[in-house]
């Protein structure tokens, strides 16, 4: 029976057969009808979208159908020729790799706020019905020491720090290899300008024999040897072609772009393989003599990450080892409660003042005893780690020295070979190639000595671009490992 019975009233919930009305007698029923075809109607008689507003571009396109997982949209192609320094600056600040990897900060410093944590305080209760009548009900707060917050926070921005030397270092690695990446599209143009030159000066020299064999001059072989040059040309230009496409590709993806989009690269305009080339960023400085080894040793030892990542490690081996010192005190726990004890049943001559239960307070403590866990395990672990880390420091700056010794070496023998290829080879192999050629013309050599003149310039011109590519990756592997630019 509800409540509202027992007070002599009804209250009955009104069934269907009681309502009034119904639903097709009911306006409602004319106001929905009324806007439904007020909704179809709108939708029918919507202005169609112009062309500009329905269809995206195709860089747009391109930006929402290739977002990265770190909602970075790839940018669209490099109209106007990319210097080396833009193209690093670009890839350290707008890159994927580079926004992935300075988001590992973010995960470091969660632990900072994981440290100033504390423990949680217990509600409980204790009920012992019939076999002891007693009641207990309360709650117990831990009382941490302050020291050992103090010891994780301390510890947490060691860590903090330590991660961020491993973001620097991942990041100058991605910095050497955006120099690398560059190299190989600047020495593939470069490469491939050289056989689309040579493919001309066969054409020329294919034509000039066959005029010559019309003329009676030559014999009709000279014209299938200047054919099977250009063919021969003909296939090294395309190779260099496809080499020169995979490289931008590869740079692109390092930009952050699209692979198949274009990207311009300043060509060594002012290096003309015949006259000594002026000064560029990514030419050696004839001019300006290295520094000394010894001092790019001692520059390495300062700036070199590895180094670092080491020491900070000691420190945030330190930290940790502090704070299991610290945590060999335990944490006490100070409890707080009601109690109730009910005594057995009253006796029938019992009076009005006897009693049977009692109501009170009560107050505990619980403190672990360090017997036998005395964070005797992580004070090995730590005490370990830091003899080991010390001893890899040693480990470390004899890699450092051999890294340095090693790309310094191998940039003054790539110096050398440019300066040579310079002040001697690159002229003189022109000069003598530009003569056999027109001798060949007026009937003073056979095509034979122009062929072999042309090849030999070719040669010599591959072999400078080698050098100035070899030169560009010692260089690139010196300052990766001093850990700061050579200048």
């Amino acid at each position: 029976m509800l409540p509202s019975d027992r007070l002599g009233m009804t209250h009955r919930l009104p069934s269907p057969n009681n309502v009034k009305y119904s639903w097709n007698n009911s306006p409602l029923r004319y106001k929905w009808w009324a806007f439904i075809v007020i909704f179809i109607f709108s939708l029918l008689t919507a202005p169609v979208a112009t062309t500009a507003q329905a269809k995206p571009t195709d860089q747009s396109v391109v930006a929402q159908n290739s977002a990265t997982p770190l909602n970075v949209p790839l940018r669209g192609p490099l109209t106007e020729p990319v210097s080396m320094g833009q193209a690093m600056s670009e890839t350290l600040m707008q890159s994927p790799r580079a926004a992935s990897l300075r988001l590992q900060l973010g995960i470091a410093k969660s632990n900072l706020i994981r440290a100033t944590e504390m423990p949680n305080p217990n509600l409980f209760m204790d009920n012992g019905y019939r076999a002891e009548f007693t009641y207990r009900y309360g709650f117990s707060v831990p009382i941490e020491p302050p020291w050992k917050m103090v010891l994780r926070i301390i510890a947490a921005k060691k860590q903090i720090k330590l991660v961020d030397l491993e973001i620097a270092k991942a990041l100058w690695a991605l910095r050497g290899d955006i120099r690398r990446a560059y190299t190989e599209v600047l020495v593939g143009q470069e490469r491939y300008e050289t056989f689309k030159e040579l493919a001309d000066l066969y054409q020329v020299l294919q034509a000039t024999a066959d005029k010559r064999w019309r003329a009676g001059d030559v014999a009709r072989v000279d014209v299938y040897r200047a054919e099977l040059a250009y063919t021969q040309a003909a296939i090294s230009l395309d190779q260099a072609s496809t080499e020169l496409t995979r490289a931008k590709q590869s740079l692109n993806v390092l930009l952050g772009r699209r692979h198949e989009l274009e990207i311009n690269i300043p060509r060594l305009e002012s290096m003309s393989f015949q006259l000594k080339a002026e000064k560029l960023s990514y030419l050696p400085d004839l001019e300006t003599a290295l520094p000394a080894l010894d001092q790019l040793v001692s520059k390495a030892y300062d700036h070199r990450l590895e180094i670092k990542i080491v020491d900070q490690s000691i420190q945030s081996n330190q930290a940790n080892l502090k704070l299991s010192y610290g945590n060999i005190l335990p944490t006490p726990a100070i409890g707080v409660g009601s109690s109730v004890v009910n005594g057995p049943g009253l006796s029938p001559d019992a009076t009005a003042m006897t009693k049977n239960n009692f109501h009170g307070f009560f107050f505990q403590t619980f403190v672990d005893l360090p017997v036998f866990n005395f964070q005797q395990g992580d004070i090995s672990k730590y005490r370990s780690t830091i003899a080991q880390l010390r001893a890899e420091r040693m480990t470390q700056r004899n890699i450092v020295e051999q890294d340095v010794v090693q790309a310094y070496q191998a940039l003054i023998v790539q110096r050398r070979k440019i300066q040579t290829y310079q002040d001697k080879a690159l002229s003189r192999s022109a000069e003598i190639a530009r003569l056999v050629q027109k001798s060949y013309q007026v009937g003073e050599t056979d095509i034979t000595s122009a062929l072999q003149a042309q090849q030999a310039n070719v040669q010599i011109r591959n072999d400078y671009l080698d050098a100035i590519k070899a030169y560009e990756l010692a260089y690139t592997d010196l300052e990766q490992s001093i850990g700061t630019t050579l200048y």
